[in-house]
């Protein structure tokens, strides 16, 4: 942990909650979830120190605890939510001159303040949909799109190569489609994997059926993710795709999918088989787990 934390006697002083109440506010309410030493002692930090203050200081005024975790948990969303927005325009003015670095700089911000899912939920999905907007409308050229697209690419890369999973944990493969050069979706899959416990391996951008086919033999992963977002892969190597159909039906013990926009327009059509068509990356967990 980085930043100042506190013991909860220090706590207690700070807030004027007697010790009780405090273990009382967090295992009923959950307010705040303290990290433990190896000892067993609790340690809180500023954000939680915070917390009990506020919802203290509500309860105070009137308001019963619900009550004042309620509006308080209501507050904070609104201010994150004012926070998020206030980051992604910030990034589409960075996109608009072509500034790299101060793109890279609101990510690492946004990242050190929200974390990996958040980042990913509430700044860099949203900020690419806005991109692509701006894209269809012609407000933006080509440099700009590239400029964007690519530190969000790479920003994407170091999060992936630098998050923690143990070294025995399950691996995924992720791939794009034969033909698809947009790996973006498959990083921020894979990053949702990772933060799920499993390892991760990703192809690059438009492999080949034979390079997909060599990994899984020689890295056995539990689940293969296949993205196709365009059109291309199932217009123009639609033989490569049945051929991955084959070797999902050839490899019965590992959970193939196939996602993204051009695979859901195509899937009917293509008449797949053993590369299970997904929207969401919960559901395959949860075929995972039932599995």
């Amino acid at each position: 942990m980085t930043g100042k934390t506190y013991s909860i006697q220090q706590i207690a002083d700070l807030t004027g909650l007697s010790k009780q109440l405090i273990r009382k506010w967090e295992d009923r309410y959950q307010i705040i979830q303290p990290k433990r030493l190896a000892n067993g002692y609790r340690i809180y930090t500023d954000t939680e120190l915070q917390t009990l203050t506020a919802v203290s200081e509500l309860t105070n005024s009137g308001l019963t605890v619900s009550q004042a975790i309620e509006r308080y948990t209501k507050e904070q969303a609104h201010h994150e939510q004012d926070h998020t927005t206030s980051i992604r325009q910030a990034m589409i003015r960075a996109g608009t001159v072509g500034d790299e670095q101060q793109l890279l700089h609101l990510l690492e911000h946004a990242h050190h303040k929200f974390g990996v899912e958040k980042l990913l939920e509430q700044i860099i999905v949203p900020f690419l949909r806005e991109v692509g907007q701006l894209w269809c409308e012609h407000a933006w050229g080509e440099y700009q799109e590239a400029i964007s697209s690519q530190t969000v690419r790479d920003f994407l890369a170091h999060i992936r190569r630098h998050y923690f999973v143990q070294a025995n944990a399950p691996l995924v493969l992720g791939s794009c489609l034969p033909g698809e050069r947009h790996e973006i979706p498959m990083q921020i899959l894979l990053i949702q994997c990772m933060l799920r416990g499993y390892q991760t391996l990703m192809l690059g951008p438009s492999p080949a059926p034979t390079a997909i086919q060599s990994t899984i033999a020689l890295k056995k992963p539990k689940i293969v993710l296949l993205t196709g977002t365009t059109d291309i892969a199932f217009t123009e190597h639609a033989q490569a795709v049945h051929m991955l159909d084959k070797l999902a039906q050839v490899h019965q013990d590992i959970m193939f999918y196939i996602g993204g926009a051009g695979s859901e327009k195509y899937y009917e059509q293509f008449g797949l088989q053993a590369l299970k068509l997904s929207r969401k990356i919960d559901d395959i967990f949860a075929a995972g787990a039932n599995a």
